[in-house]
């Protein structure tokens, strides 16, 4: 018999016919299991992207210092033992060396709530943070102060040492994905996945200690408003979704788009459904046009949850027990001056 948790998904009440009824069960059976046993420990991560500023915003400061603030300090109220971080903390554009390392500095100072908890950090570039004035700029700048931040205990790809790495926290294998590229306009920064990597890392992960597959980076696979045009990031995206379901993994975060989104996407050939965590309401301005909740490839992706169009600081809070997982979204209400928690979903490994 399946057992629903309270508001596990809210968005099966629109599941549309084209899952039919296999893949609903599927869907369901990923939340029969609400509770961990009182023998295995809980703990958290935290989940955000997108905390940048464009220079038509501010001209003094590319970093939105306030929301920063205000997450991380929620972040350390909510007892997370982990955060990490999908790209875009900082503008970037034009910089050299000197003004991204001013800039992270600005980031880093805005995170000290969670640096002073003894919380450990990690975080990949987004396409703001290969906007430089040259790629030696971009890739210096990150490893000079980024870099040095993270954790020594984590593999990196030798290609992006420092952008791109593996690391194991608790019971759960973390990957975080370098995806953009220094150029001047999209789709050029995106690079894609490097799968043959991220293959190798989920062959080394031992299942019985690490049973929970966590992957980040700042490049949504599945997009809300349009559909990969190139033949060669579709077929990478496709490569990337399957080892991922075959590995096991069921949750994918990233940003870019600067919303909150949550959405269930099937691989290509429907055995597996993981969710993608869009979380890119980080401080960033909000989206210039609307987004009505439905995918461009909306017969690949149910929507779960959004913000329904309204914009809303926040970051995707995760709690583990054992093998089981349930995600809240955490966000600020600017009216009440409060953060608030919204039930998105739960399953078991």
């Amino acid at each position: 018999m399946l057992l629903l948790c309270k508001r596990n998904i809210s968005g099966l009440r629109s599941l549309r016919t084209m899952f039919g009824l296999a893949a609903l069960l599927l869907v369901l059976a990923s939340v029969i299991s609400c509770g961990g046993s009182s023998a295995d420990p809980s703990w958290r991560f935290a989940y955000m992207s997108d905390n940048k500023w464009d220079k038509k915003t501010s001209e003094a400061d590319y970093v939105n210092v306030e929301a920063v603030k205000r997450l991380s300090g929620d972040m350390v109220k909510q007892g997370v033992s982990l955060v990490i971080v999908g790209g875009d903390l900082i503008d970037g554009r034009g910089e050299g060396v000197s003004g991204l390392n001013a800039q992270y500095a600005t980031w880093l100072d805005a995170m000290s709530a969670v640096y002073r908890a003894g919380v450990p950090v990690y975080a990949v570039p987004g396409n703001h943070e290969y906007w430089c004035d040259t790629n030696d700029s971009c890739i210096a700048a990150w490893n000079q102060t980024m870099a040095p931040t993270f954790p020594a205990s984590r593999t990196d790809n030798p290609a992006f040492p420092g952008m791109e790495y593996s690391f194991i926290f608790n019971n759960a294998f973390f990957i975080g994905l370098n995806q953009n590229r220094f150029a001047d306009t999209f789709p050029e920064y995106y690079r894609g996945n490097d799968v043959d990597w991220i293959a190798g890392q989920l062959a080394a992960r031992d299942p019985s200690a690490q049973p929970h597959i966590i992957t980040f980076g700042h490049m949504p696979q599945f997009m809300t408003k349009w559909e990969w045009t190139r033949p060669e990031d579709k077929s990478n995206r496709e490569a990337f979704w399957s080892l991922l379901g075959n590995a096991g993994a069921r949750m994918y975060f990233t940003g870019h788009s600067h919303l909150y989104a949550v959405g269930l996407a099937s691989t290509e050939d429907g055995r597996y459904f993981l969710y993608q965590v869009i979380s890119g309401s980080g401080g960033a301005e909000a989206e210039k046009s609307g987004w009505d909740g439905l995918y461009a490839e909306d017969t690949r992706v149910q929507p779960v949850d959004w913000d329904e169009g309204i914009y809303r600081e926040g970051y995707a809070l995760v709690t583990i027990t054992g093998r089981d997982v349930t995600l809240e979204w955490r966000y600020y209400d600017d009216t009440e001056r409060v953060f608030k928690t919204k039930p998105v979903f739960s399953y078991s490994q």
